[in-house]
């Protein structure tokens, strides 16, 4: 059943029916979401690792930009809520993707789709900050357990003793923790602003705005004269076309649609509901490094893997209300027919002859 316009730019469901819209939209979500591990290894192997943000980002924006100016929808959050918008765009482009693109470059594959697993736990953590929601013993527990896979994870790189390629895959997985934390900060931060101004109009100007704050920094690390060849325009000339694929499949495809139908979903379902069907991306995300980069799925990953993905969904299941005791309603008695008023009897008197 379709949904019912919220007034915010956003849908909700029809009472008692189900959003099929929204689960199309979270299942498309899922299935190109799996593969951005995949291509962003693809493009930081050799293309700049500077560059690659600014030109995901910019060009995905400038795609949105024609359906985000509708009703200057658009211009409209930026004038509102401004403070908002570049804080989104910090934590989505400035900061996660200086840990999420390095961390991609230096862990496996199956460890970025597992270890960004854990985004829901750190949504959950910011939001109990914030004050949006209270932290439970239930919800703690299954904290724990997340991060008790992810550090299993983390070990399984030490196995073989402190070689460069395990010190250097720690260090990435380290790395895919800060990129977890950040895009969580960023989910929290950018919510307001979807139900509010839309989905499109929040993506475009978070897109748009994070590109423009990165740019002066990708212009100072860029080595024009190619002297340094993985941040200079040698190492744009000479990179590959699968490379060039990568990159226009996470810019095109990815950061477009997969972050665009997460919106339009957040804004017909609860954030809860979205982050479940998105736990469903680590486990493709695992199969596409196993199929198409030989990665090994070792015990270590598949343990932590478990505990990790189990940590989640035990976090953000659904808790089972406790039916209020049903309460009896008085009875109304028969009013009872007024008694008659006595009064008292004289006391007989003697009479005195």
């Amino acid at each position: 059943m379709a949904g019912q316009d919220d007034g915010g730019g956003g849908t909700s469901r029809s009472s008692g029916g189900i959003d099929l819209a929204a689960y199309v939209f979270l299942a498309l979500m899922v299935l190109i979401g799996s593969t951005t591990a995949l291509s962003a290894k693809l493009a930081v192997r050799e293309l700049p690792l500077p560059l690659v943000p600014v030109f995901r980002f910019g060009v995905a924006g400038l795609c949105l930009l024609p359906f985000a100016r509708r009703g200057g929808a658009l211009w409209r959050m930026i004038r509102e809520d401004r403070w908002r918008v570049l804080a989104s765009a910090l934590f989505c482009v400035g900061l996660n993707q200086l840990f999420f693109l390095t961390g991609a470059r230096l862990a496996p594959t199956t460890h970025v789709g597992l270890i960004y697993a854990t985004n829901p736990l750190f949504v959950l953590l910011i939001a109990c900050g914030m004050g949006q929601e209270r932290m439970r013993l239930d919800r703690l527990v299954g904290v724990v357990t997340s991060v008790l896979g992810v550090l299993i994870i983390g070990l399984g790189n030490l196995r073989g003793g402190a070689s460069a390629e395990a010190s250097r895959g720690l260090l990435g997985d380290l790395l895919l923790v800060g990129a977890v934390t950040t895009w969580g900060a960023y989910m929290a931060v950018s919510r307001p602003l979807i139900r509010k101004h839309g989905a499109l109009p929040a993506l475009a100007g978070t897109f748009l705005v994070g590109a423009l704050l990165d740019l002066p920094f990708t212009l100072l690390a860029m080595d024009w004269d190619g002297s340094i060849a993985p941040l200079g325009l040698g190492a744009i000339g000479s990179a590959s076309a699968t490379a060039w694929l990568g990159l226009a499949h996470l810019t095109l495809i990815v950061t477009v649609f997969a972050l665009g139908f997460q919106n339009l979903a957040m804004t017909r379902l609860d954030a809860s509901e979205v982050a479940t069907f998105g736990n469903a991306a680590p486990i493709l995300t695992v199969v596409w490094g196993y199929l198409f980069l030989g990665e090994a799925i070792t015990p270590f990953l598949v343990l932590g893997g478990a505990l990790t993905l189990g940590g989640i969904l035990w976090t953000i299941r659904p808790r089972r209300h406790r039916a209020p005791a049903p309460t009896v309603a008085p009875t109304l008695s028969q009013p009872s027919a007024p008694r008659p008023v006595e009064f008292p009897r004289p006391t007989p008197v003697a009479c005195v002859d």
